[in-house]
């Protein structure tokens, strides 16, 4: 299977119906992500189905209390989980609705997401990781998975970051800019959360 990332960025954009003004937004994009991920280790799930990436690191951010009565607090060593943009890009490019690309998106989820509890399991901290985390716009329906999803505390990290993913939702969104702005208020990023004891409950090695 050819990896994307085997791919020169040009010729993937070049094969798209897309304008030259967006088609350079894409460029630029891609180029960012795949330097961001590098720079942070940010890996793929499973490198035949990288729609997922994840890393695990410290959080820094308030405590959040979680239906299941456990705390994430500041401290804390998550599993932190991330979209891959870029494979994103290709799927809403070739979805024909914005109701086909959700259901891409969960059908890949519902394989991807038992597969981090090896990571967590095998990592050297993993005593310490209390939770996979993520903040994304792209929320409803992660409840089945398992998922408490909260709102991202007001503040310089939330506006920033409604900033940067509604600049994405143009990008990889296959109606972009319209539709941010026929829908502005549905699109406010959220906090999705998992702990590692539910994470466990779910997908145990013996169903993996």
């Amino acid at each position: 299977m050819i990896n994307q990332h085997d791919i020169p960025i040009k010729k993937q954009i070049a094969r798209f119906n897309i304008n030259r003004k967006k088609k350079v937004l894409v460029f630029l994009w891609i180029n960012w992500e795949r330097m961001f991920n590098r720079l942070f280790r940010i890996q793929p799930i499973d490198r035949n189905n990288p729609l997922l990436m994840v890393r695990v690191r410290t959080y820094w951010g308030k405590t959040i209390q979680l239906l299941d009565g456990e705390k994430i607090q500041r401290g804390d060593r998550i599993l932190e989980i991330h979209f891959n943009n870029e494979m994103l890009f290709n799927m809403g490019i070739h979805a024909r609705s914005s109701f086909q690309l959700a259901i891409q998106m969960i059908r890949s989820a519902e394989k991807l997401l038992p597969k981090t509890l090896p990571i967590i399991l095998k990592h050297p901290d993993s005593e310490k990781i209390k939770a996979l985390y993520g903040i994304s716009m792209i929320y409803q329906g992660t409840n089945q998975f398992g998922f408490t999803v909260n709102n991202v505390p007001k503040g310089p990290f939330s506006f920033f970051t409604k900033v940067y993913l509604r600049l994405l939702l143009c990008i990889v969104h296959p109606q972009g800019y319209e539709r941010l702005q026929n829908k502005m208020g549905q699109f406010v990023p959220r906090m999705m959360i998992m702990t590692k004891k539910e994470l466990i409950r779910r997908y145990s090695i013996e169903n993996l």
